[in-house]
């Protein structure tokens, strides 16, 4: 397209109005004859240097042109028809373009940020800031810029914050300020609110400057202070708690003390008595200052036997006592396993034989020591051997078994044919004062302590004890006494 005479001028008016876009006419033989101002700011040569001679560059399409001062700048350039075959040339500079764009959206995504944001130069003026700023500080664009930023800092705080800034020049690297400070910020109309600061070394223009990132904290420092408030409570009603319940555990032991000390000086009260009553009833039972009639004979046979239970009674509460308080102690020895079960065998006899049962025992050949507290084993074999021969109907069956087990330790079983017991019973038998059978075994005396004080003494030397069992199936009650070759004397 050609451009005549008369539209020439207006068209110059309008390029050299256009700013940033440099315009230029070369004739046909390839002389410049114009050179505008934007030629002259995009590559540095001026009119009168270039008009009168050829191009100083070549300005072919879209190019990396090389300025005056041997630096390059990446340029777009229009190539038209001017007047008589002559040439009109409109340069651009693209990276000019580019920047501009590049200067909108990083003031796009400036402004974006949550968190305020200022770049502050050497001298700490402020220099730069997002739109957040202005809102977190209640201070305008125009009223921030170039000011110092202590403005935005308590009075309080602001000689400090000079010898901070000095500091950081010296040693200038990403970190958040004032770690394990309490920092705050001050608002144009005075209210201080606590804030979080990062910094960031910057240079723009040759200078070093400080990028701050700043972060509103109130909410979460109220959110911090409630939670703090909720475990100061907390912890203030666990303290009260814990020292409630120091009272009473100290309670407590003040009263188990004291049951164990009445209960042990009641039964050996209890006890003298009794074994008086036994023994004069035991007397006239034998008639030795004379003959009885039958009632009266009835009569002394009731008090021997009840009198007995009751000495039962009190011997079990007596020891159950020392076994909670600890004060029973083991005397372990070296015994003949198979004498000892005999001699509780024995003792039961007559009672199973008026049910018509034979107690029956196999006992393992390897089976021939055992080194623990003779008196507590009997005792234990008694209580299991006594409630197989009381829960077992008429003509049933009891059987012990006893196997060696390791080095001088034996494994018992104790059997019987009895009532049975429930599997939600099993662990609640070894409970204190709990009796089993009571409706199955109407009348049948027991104290409800001997299972207690048996599992007691099993684990007193080391061993365990459970039971198998159902209703109507009979019970299986096993235990182990662990052996210790290496205590027995030799």
């Amino acid at each position: 397209m050609t451009i005549d005479d008369r539209l020439a001028p207006a068209v110059l008016a309008r390029i050299l109005q256009a700013g940033q876009v440099g315009f230029a006419t070369v004739s046909s033989d390839g002389i410049v004859r114009q050179w505008g101002p934007g030629m002259e700011s995009a590559l540095g040569w001026t009119a009168d240097e270039v008009v009168g001679g050829p191009l100083p560059v070549p300005l072919l399409g879209q190019t990396l042109a090389r300025r005056k001062d041997g630096s390059t700048a990446q340029v777009e350039v229009q190539v038209m028809p001017w007047e008589e075959s002559g040439t009109l040339f409109l340069l651009t500079e693209a990276a000019g373009r580019a920047h501009d764009h590049e200067a909108v959206h990083f003031r796009e995504l400036l402004n974006a940020a949550p968190d305020a944001i200022l770049e502050v130069d050497a001298e700490g003026r402020i220099i730069l800031l997002n739109d957040t700023a202005e809102q977190l500080f209640g201070y305008t664009r125009q009223e921030l810029l170039g000011q110092p930023v202590e403005i935005l800092i308590p009075a309080s705080l602001r000689k400090g914050h000079h010898e901070h800034r000095r500091q950081y020049s010296k040693h200038p690297a990403r970190r958040p300020m004032g770690t394990n400070l309490r920092l705050e910020g001050q608002r144009k109309d005075g209210s201080r609110f606590p804030v979080e600061i990062s910094l960031s070394p910057v240079y723009c223009e040759d200078q070093f400057c400080v990028a701050a990132i700043i972060r509103d904290v109130s909410e979460r420092q109220q959110s911090e202070e409630r939670l703090r408030a909720i475990e100061r409570a907390y912890t203030e009603e666990l303290a009260e708690k814990n020292r409630e319940l120091q009272l009473r555990n100290a309670e407590v032991e003040t009263a188990n003390r004291l049951k164990s000390e009445f209960l042990s000086g009641v039964s050996h009260e209890l006890r003298t008595p009794l074994h008086t009553v036994i023994g004069f009833t035991e007397l006239l039972l034998e008639e030795i200052e004379g003959p009885l009639t039958d009632k009266q004979r009835r009569f002394a046979s009731h008090i021997h036997r009840d009198a007995q239970h009751l000495l039962a009674l009190i011997n079990d509460v007596l020891d159950l006592s020392k076994i909670e308080s600890g004060r029973l102690e083991l005397q372990s020895e070296v015994f003949p396993v198979a004498e000892t079960i005999d001699e509780v065998v024995s003792s039961l006899n007559a009672k199973a034989a008026l049910k018509d049962i034979q107690i029956e025992v196999d006992l393992d050949e390897e089976a021939v020591e055992l080194f623990a507290d003779r008196l507590r084993f009997k005792q234990i074999l008694y209580n299991l051997l006594s409630n197989a021969v009381k829960f077992t109907p008429a003509s049933g069956r009891i059987w012990l078994e006893a196997e060696a087990r390791g080095i001088g330790g034996v494994l018992i079983r104790v059997n019987d044919t009895g009532i049975g017991i429930a599997a939600t019973q099993h662990e609640a038998i070894f409970d204190k004062f709990y009796q089993i059978g009571q409706k199955q075994a109407s009348g049948v005396e027991g104290t409800g302590l001997g299972l207690a004080i048996t599992r007691h003494l099993v684990e007193m030397h080391g061993g365990q004890i459970e039971v198998d069992s159902e209703p109507g199936k009979g019970s299986r009650f096993t235990f182990t006494m662990p052996g210790s070759a290496s205590a027995a004397p030799n």
